[in-house]
This record gives structure tokens, C-alpha cells and sequence, in this order.
């Protein structure tokens, strides 16, 4: 979420790759099963060129060996008004209904689609698929956590943790005056409680669960014959950094856990003046497609609003000397 999440409390777009299609190298890995990096940008245009810059086959990662061959010379080709129409795009309700606000937002987002000639279906998500997304991220990103970081750590300057043990060490250390007791206190629980990465739990996970979600969305997508599936990013608008969020549902987490793209795209602001996206989620490497879905509703649209606050800065001013 750490793509998605922003781009969506800002209003901006932001895309979540196909694992694999950036490198990782260099990342604090939280769980390398789900870890990408992705570009964030005001518009298509922007993310599309910026992605042109991030994709591409490292030999530091191997994941992205998967890349090769599957990147166009240039992204922003996708970018075509008219992408849309012909289009059969899938509605994930089970992700709606969490806020007035939101819902407004999307179902105006839905009547756009349809008016760019998009062929736009409900089609549900099984229980059984919604009731997965726990059990299957408590299983691998803890173990995996635990595992990894140490491999980071290892690679940075004398002065630095070195290991898991250590960062569990200082963060509950008064002396550092770490600022998030609650984090401390989740460091020392996945330091007890983090199944080991050759325990059968963890292992079932890896190499049943993740497959079995990759697979059913597969199968929603081919059944349905859906070239992408929508969904509102955030199911609720930003709340308040002080404020305390209210238990929302997004489908996110499908994208990470089959590793397939996620394009987060503006869609309005809600009646309280929040932003509010819309996310087309495809098949592994579909990004091309997506980018083009994206820029089609966002030249539909111009929802992308610059924030009341924000600031001029002096570079943003002609001056005529």
C-alpha cells in the first residue's frame, strides 16, 4: 500500500507494478513475496515516462528476470484517447459501501467508464477469496520480516542496526526515544511470534495460498472476460493524522498478494472535499493497458484538484526581469 496508499489520500495517480518489473534492490524489504516499489506522479503522462525510467531487468533481483521481453519501448505509446471503448471492465462492489462520499465518487466514475464506450459489469468476489487476505499476509510478512531485514541490514555502514534483534533491541531502548510504542511493541511480538521460513504454515502459504488467490482472480477475470477490474482505492476518504481511521476493506491487497498491477487514477472529491480514486487492477503485465484505460478516463474527467493549502513556491512564479 505504500504506492496506493498515498496516491490515494493525496489524489494523485500511482501504479503498483507486476512484481518483478521494478527492482527491489536497495529496498528495506517489509516481505519480498509483496514488496515492490512503483512511480507516483500528478498525471498519466508523468507516471507513464517516469515508469519508463524505473522498468527494467536487474541482476541484483532476480524476480525481475520475469521482465524480460514484457517492456515496451516507451509506456506513454499506450496513452491513446478512445483506450476505453470495447473495454470489459469488471465493478468489485464487495469494496463499496463503506462511505456515502466514496460511493458517489465511483458510481460517477462507473457512468464515465460507460460513457467512454467500456463494457462495465458487476462481478462479485467469493467469500471464500475475501476471507483468504488475513490468514495468508499474518502467514508470510511477519516470517518474512523477520528473515530479510537482517539481509539489509547486513549491507549498511558500521553505526547501524546490523540485525532484527538489533532494531527490536533499540526500538524498545527509552534511551533512542523511539516515537511509535505501539511499532516497538510489534517489532518484539514478530521477534516471539513469526512462524520461520521453513515452518509448514508458512510454507502452505507460499506455495498453496498465494498460488490458489492468483489463480482464482485469474479465473474471475477469464470467466467474466475482463480486460480489468475497478474498485475504489480507498473504500473511505483521508481522516485526520490525529483522528482514529474507521475499519475499512479495500481490495489492495489482491494486487499484492498475486503480485499483479494496480493503477490508482483521480476520480473526484467527495461532498467534504477529500479525494477519492479509482484503481484498474489486470493481469500480470498489463501495465501498458491500464496506463492507456487511465488516461482515457482521466482526460474524460480532469479530476485531478490541487489541495486548497498548497503553497505557491517561488519557481511556480514568472517574474519578468
Amino acid at each position: 500500500g505504500s504506492v496506493r496508499g498515498p496516491s490515494a489520500a493525496n489524489g494523485i495517480v500511482g501504479l503498483k507494478p507486476t512484481i518483478g518489473l521494478l527492482s527491489r534492490d536497495g529496498i528495506i524489504p517489509l516481505a519480498l513475496s509483496f514488496d515492490t516499489a512503483g512511480p507516483l506522479a500528478r498525471h498519466v503522462y508523468d507516471l507513464a515516462v517516469s515508469l519508463d525510467v524505473m522498468a527494467g531487468v536487474d541482476r541484483a533481483d532476480p524476480a525481475t528476470r520475469d521482465a524480460r521481453g514484457k517492456i515496451p519501448k516507451t509506456y506513454t505509446s499506450a496513452l491513446k484517447a478512445g483506450s476505453l471503448k470495447g473495454a470489459r471492465i469488471g465493478v468489485a462492489r464487495s469494496f463499496m459501501g463503506q462511505d456515502a462520499g466514496t460511493d458517489i465518487v465511483m458510481e460517477s466514475a462507473l457512468a464515465t467508464l460507460r460513457g467512454l464506450g467500456a463494457e462495465v459489469v458487476d462481478v462479485p468476489f467469493p467469500d471464500f477469496l475475501l476471507q483468504s487476505r488475513g490468514p495468508m499476509f499474518r502467514a508470510v510478512m511477519p516470517s518474512e520480516f523477520k528473515a530479510q531485514i537482517g539481509g539489509y541490514l547486513a549491507t549498511l555502514k558500521p553505526g547501524f542496526p546490523r540485525t532484527f534483534e538489533d532494531v527490536v533491541r533499540l526500538s524498545n531502548d527509552p534511551a533512542t526515544k523511539f516515537l511509535a510504542p505501539e511499532k516497538a511493541f510489534a517489532l518484539t511480538y514478530t521477534a516471539k511470534e513469526a512462524l520461520a521460513m521453513d515452518d509448514p504454515v508458512y510454507l502452505a502459504a507460499i506455495n498453496e495460498g498465494m498460488p490458489f488467490v492468483r489463480a482464482t482472480i485469474t479465473a474471475l477475470m477469464t470467466r467474466n472476460k475482463l480486460d480489468a477490474i475497478v474498485y475504489p482505492t480507498s473504500p473511505r476518504p483521508a481522516v485526520l493524522i490525529a483522528g482514529v481511521a474507521p475499519t475499512s476493506v479495500s481490495a489492495t491487497n489482491f494486487a499484492n498478494l498475486t503480485g499483479f498491477p494496480d493503477l490508482s487514477i483521480p476520480a473526484g472529491m467527495t461532498p467534504g472535499g477529500l479525494p477519492v480514486t479509482i484503481s484498474f487492477f489486470g493481469p500480470a503485465w498489463s501495465e501498458a493497458k491500464l496506463l492507456g484505460y487511465g488516461y482515457d478516463f482521466e482526460q474524460a474527467t480532469k479530476a485531478w484538484v490541487l489541495p486548497k493549502y498548497t503553497p505557491a513556491l517561488a519557481s511556480d512564479v514568472l517574474s519578468a526581469r
